[in-house]
């Protein structure tokens, strides 16, 4: 079974497809967990959310590459990661 591991990337595409089974939507290349444009308050509000993102993925059994997405968030975040995982 193993240590379940999230992987964090502002390119999911490549990780969904090398085989990664719990991929969170990085904010962009440079700055994986946030966007220093945002000025202080909402880049660490948004790294936060991104990090509990990754951390909701690890709770969640998942039988292939899925993509979690911390902009989406609640139940409608949920059914679009599973589409996003059939639709690979």
């Amino acid at each position: 079974m193993g240590i379940p591991v999230a992987m964090i990337s502002a390119i999911y595409d490549l990780a969904l497809t090398t085989g990664a089974n719990r991929v969170v939507r990085g904010a962009r290349i440079e700055h994986v967990c946030g966007d220093p444009h945002l000025g202080p308050e909402k880049d660490y509000a948004y790294g936060l959310r991104i990090v509990r993102t990754a951390l909701g993925a690890l709770a969640q059994a998942v039988a292939g590459p899925t993509l979690f997405d911390p902009l989406a968030g609640g139940a409608a975040g949920a059914a679009g990661q599973e589409a996003a995982r059939h639709a690979s």
